[in-house]
């Protein structure tokens, strides 16, 4: 992990659709509220560990995901929407076929009704950081609060 995180990370300077070229799949530009993987990868680079668990219960199209397990981290990611959950998927597959080491899980559901099944036992108290959309429009990250995470 990074000692030093700044307040502010300088992670718009290129634009969505550039950041994802070959990265994700070109379908995933229909998602009304990406997050930049500039962003997830600043943030999941400062914060975790290579191995450590990452969890996004809004996984939307699996940028969180993506960007997790190129850094060699394991996710676990939560979606309501199933066409998403299946886009999320896909995205990660891509990412395996381009070498992404880290072992994704995705399900399709709300994140309370597969939290403790997603996670599972072994992976149960394991994750280091989460990341939570408002509203789909902004984004934060944060240190796991709950145990059960």
């Amino acid at each position: 992990m990074t000692e030093f995180v700044p307040s502010v990370l300088a992670t718009g300077q290129v634009v969505s659709r550039v950041q994802r070229r070959g990265r994700y799949l070109p379908e995933s530009m229909r998602h009304p509220g990406k997050m930049l993987p500039s962003i997830a990868r600043a943030v999941i680079g400062a914060y975790t560990e290579p191995g450590d668990l990452m969890v996004d219960p809004m996984c939307g199209i699996g940028t969180t995901l993506v960007e997790a397990v190129h850094l060699g981290r394991d996710a676990v990611g939560m979606e309501y929407e199933a066409d998403f959950a299946n886009l999320s998927v896909r995205n990660l597959l891509h990412a395996a076929a381009q070498g992404a080491s880290g072992q994704p899980r995705v399900v399709c559901g709300g994140c309370a009704e597969h939290r403790r099944r997603v996670l599972g036992p072994a992976r149960q108290g394991r994750a280091r950081a989460h990341f939570a959309a408002v509203r789909g429009e902004h984004a934060r990250a944060g240190q796991v609060g709950d145990p059960g995470w």
